[in-house]
């Protein structure tokens, strides 16, 4: 996305503003009135002329905007919506509409029996509430085992089924002879909501690199962002030739799990998206743990609104937390951290931690604990 916001702004009615357009308006009335009559006229800021004409260029100027809006859909720059679905057409490409989150469930017997016990397909499991996960195939007890796994999927698309720990859904809706208990041995992962146009437009301006079989970077971008919306960064490497090594994050910068990491690994191994000679490893970031302690100061000019101030650092903290995690291989930058803290109003500030430390390729810098200390008011 960074690319395409570096490509130039565009418009289609040059600039224009609505004060152009209703100087214009009183220019044009002007200059013909005086052709026609052959006298000058000059309309005061009262003048019901000139309140007609300014109406007149309000309806006029919005419908100049509705045009150049327009125009601007064919571009990728700036479509949204429908339109950017539209010129997903052009490539093949169609939005995700989202992913049920997955994971793998226990049925355990009460007891050893003499027969197959059969876990039919649909069976329902929950954690509590309204949330609920059901069996994509049916599984079964051989004779003489307690147990069996089986995949299962949430009953809703979209991020709700996501971060149910191990042993969190316990309760089996559609009950089942001889099923004594249930419980996942995953925690659930992979929900993802309705793709968004910035995940979208990403996707298009990568798709023709998805139509090499060389297996050029942005291609494995490409396909492993189609994989699930929810993946918003993604690193790929080549430790050695043959070998490409790719890291993903989710969310706002959090780790899969790893029957998301299983998804993605099994999904670029279908059909062609794999040239035959790579030999494709698929894995989390290596995280870079970091604290934060700092120490800043207020303006005296801006005493009065100091508890403001205060609560903005706090959130430019946070906000330092999430950029850094936001991008795989993005090196621990307290000047990032003393550039948000003065943008949220602290006059200097004293940072023990972190320091700059390089990450590498396949590094994400992630903050553990943060202690934000407020020195007081300055003179300016």
């Amino acid at each position: 996305m960074k690319k395409l916001e570096n490509y130039p702004d565009i418009n289609f009615i040059e600039n224009m503003t609505l004060e152009d357009m209703q100087n214009r308006m009183i220019s044009d009335f002007q200059g013909k009135y005086e052709e026609i009559t052959g006298k000058e006229v000059m309309l005061a800021k009262a003048d019901p002329v000139r309140l007609i004409l300014y109406a007149a260029a309000l309806q006029l100027y919005q419908g100049m905007q509705y045009i150049d809006s327009a125009a601007k859909q064919s571009f990728l720059k700036y479509s949204y919506g429908g339109f950017l679905e539209n010129m997903g057409a052009l490539k093949g490409i169609t939005r995700d509409l989202g992913k049920a989150a997955r994971t793998t469930v226990r049925f355990t017997l009460s007891d050893i029996r003499p027969e197959t016990i059969i876990i039919p397909a649909g069976t329902r499991v929950t954690p509590g509430g309204n949330v609920f996960f059901y069996t994509e195939t049916e599984g079964s007890v051989p004779i003489g085992s307690m147990y069996a796994d089986v995949k299962a999927v949430c009953t809703e698309v979209g991020d709700g089924g996501n971060g149910y720990e191990v042993n969190s859904i316990k309760t089996l809706v559609d009950k089942i002879p001889y099923i004594a208990s249930v419980s996942n041995i995953e925690t659930t992962s992979g929900g993802a909501e309705v793709e968004s146009d910035e995940n979208l437009a990403e996707r298009i301006y990568l798709a023709p690199s998805s139509y090499s079989v060389a297996g050029p970077d942005d291609a494995y971008k490409y396909w492993v962002k189609t994989c699930n919306p929810s993946i918003t960064d993604v690193r790929v490497g080549s430790p050695m030739p043959g070998e490409v090594d790719i890291r993903f994050i989710v969310g706002d910068g959090e780790l899969p799990e790893q029957g998301m990491i299983n998804e993605v690994e099994k999904f670029l191994m279908e059909g062609e998206r794999r040239p035959l000679t790579d030999h494709v490893t698929v894995g989390m970031p290596d995280v870079h743990a970091f604290n934060v302690n700092v120490k800043y100061w207020i303006n005296e000019s801006d005493k009065n609104k100091s508890a403001a101030i205060q609560r903005s650092v706090d959130e430019a903290v946070q906000g330092f937390a999430y950029w850094q995690k936001a991008q795989i291989g993005r090196d621990i930058n307290p000047s990032k951290l003393n550039y948000l803290m003065m943008q949220a109003g602290a006059k200097r500030t004293e940072i023990t931690e972190p320091v700059f430390t390089v990450i590498g390729d396949t590094g994400l810098a992630v903050m553990e604990n943060a202690a934000v200390m407020y020195g007081g008011i300055e003179r300016d």
